[in-house]
């Protein structure tokens, strides 16, 4: 469906070749001064500079041939020349009613379609395992998702992916508090290779360890330099730290996945 702008664009390209001039001189904008106008057109300048004419000579013939072209009086309201030759249109009423009118009775709401449909993957959200969210992840939750439906509204192919934070220091904090509380579990055993397949700890167990395991790591250098040699090992491939890395993404997904829903918010990538 043509647009508003489109559709005038096309007839004072119209103007402009009636003229004599060429119409791809005849773009029209929203305008800059809104207080002045309600659409712009700056394409008498730019066909002065070309033909050696002065800008609002140029513009005023725009302007009659604007006025001569059939059902001007019923679309252009008021049509006048600003500075050195910027062309001011208003449109009436009654033709922005026709055009809202086309635009409610279309299902895109007048929204074409784009012509090269493209893949796109949006990273949003942004969550941390083990850590409750903060209004920071709820902003760009939001952007997120609405820039994923305006995408798909145009007709790309688009995802979303959260890519949750689950990998480094923080992780080396957790799997070094809990081997000083709960020592004697098995995913301490450096010669362990088949682990438990329920959890550890919850979620409430994780929001509570990780302010903790985090203080105490500022607090102590010993605590920090366990979390992390407890990271190097985790990232090293140790299967009881990798066990244990999975139950707390698990967790968390679990619980960040109930939080999303309330919000309306969906990721196809985790």
């Amino acid at each position: 469906m043509s647009s508003l702008v489109r559709s005038l664009s096309q007839t004072v390209s119209d103007a402009f070749a009636a003229a004599g001039y060429d119409s791809k001189f005849g773009k029209v904008t929203v305008s800059d001064r809104p207080d002045l106008c309600q659409f712009q057109c700056n394409g008498a300048l730019q066909a002065a500079k070309e033909r050696r004419e002065k800008p609002r000579d140029v513009a005023l013939k725009v302007i009659e041939a604007l006025r001569a072209a059939p059902d001007s009086e019923s679309t252009l309201a008021k049509l006048d020349i600003a500075g050195p030759g910027f062309i001011n249109i208003d449109v009436t009423d009654g033709a922005l009613a026709a055009q809202i009118s086309r635009q409610a009775a279309d299902d895109r709401l007048g929204v074409d379609p784009v012509a090269e449909p493209k893949k796109v993957i949006i990273d949003y959200g942004g969550a941390n395992v083990a850590k409750p969210m903060h209004v920071g992840h709820l902003r760009s939750s939001i952007i997120g998702d609405c820039l994923k439906h305006l995408g798909r509204a145009l007709g790309h192919d688009v995802l979303g992916d959260i890519h949750l934070g689950d990998w480094g220091l923080q992780m080396g904090m957790l799997i070094a508090e809990m081997a000083r509380r709960q020592p004697e579990l098995p995913y301490f055993d450096a010669n362990a290779t088949e682990f438990p397949a329920e959890s550890p700890v919850t979620i409430e167990d994780l929001e509570r360890l990780y302010p903790e395991a985090s203080a105490r790591a500022k607090q102590d250098p010993e605590a920090m330099e366990a979390a992390r040699l407890a990271t190097a090992q985790l990232q090293a491939g140790r299967p009881g730290y990798r066990a244990l890395w999975r139950h707390f993404v698990a967790v968390s997904e679990a619980e960040l996945r109930a939080d999303f829903t309330s919000l309306s918010v969906e990721f196809e990538l985790w």
